[in-house]
């Protein structure tokens, strides 16, 4: 039980830290879905300014979530034997991962928040701006979906006992 409270914990965290990310962002949010939406220079530079801030942590601080949540899915496999449940949190959490870090390729994201300048032309910051913006909410997805889950297989473990 102390392993499945403590992955939900895990999840939980992803969750919330993208979430946070997820609120500062949600001035430009909508150009995911129509790339000429209607938002103001100063919200494309100030939401870029604001992840410009957090950049150097975010990252690290994303990678310890997700390498803890991912060591504490294997051994709850490995512990619940292989139980559908189980695998789905790994797996919904695993595929956006997959994109995000290898196919989305999240360290040329980082680099293109880092070395792009403020005073860049507005298409080269809403550029780089956008493919960090599109990273968090797929990352945000996966770790409600993979929370929620958890929390699931943690409320049949509590009933069954």
């Amino acid at each position: 039980m102390k392993l499945k409270i403590l992955l939900l914990v895990f999840c939980t965290m992803g969750f919330t830290l993208l979430l946070v990310v997820g609120l500062l962002e949600r001035n430009v949010v909508s150009l995911l879905i129509n790339n000429s939406a209607d938002v103001t220079e100063d919200n494309i530079r100030l939401t870029f300014s604001a992840l410009q801030r957090i950049v150097g942590v975010l990252p690290y601080t994303l990678g310890i979530i997700i390498t803890g949540t991912f060591i504490l899915s294997v051994t709850q496999i490995v512990k619940s034997n292989k139980s559908f449940l189980s695998i789905a949190v790994l797996v919904v959490l695993l595929i956006p991962m997959i994109y995000n870090i290898f196919i989305a390729d999240t360290a040329a994201v980082v680099e293109g928040i880092e070395t792009t300048k403020m005073s860049d032309q507005l298409s080269i910051v809403k550029s780089s701006l956008m493919g960090a913006v599109k990273q968090h909410y797929i990352g945000l997805i996966g770790f409600a979906l993979a929370a929620t889950l958890q929390l699931i297989f943690t409320l049949k473990s509590v009933k069954n006992h």
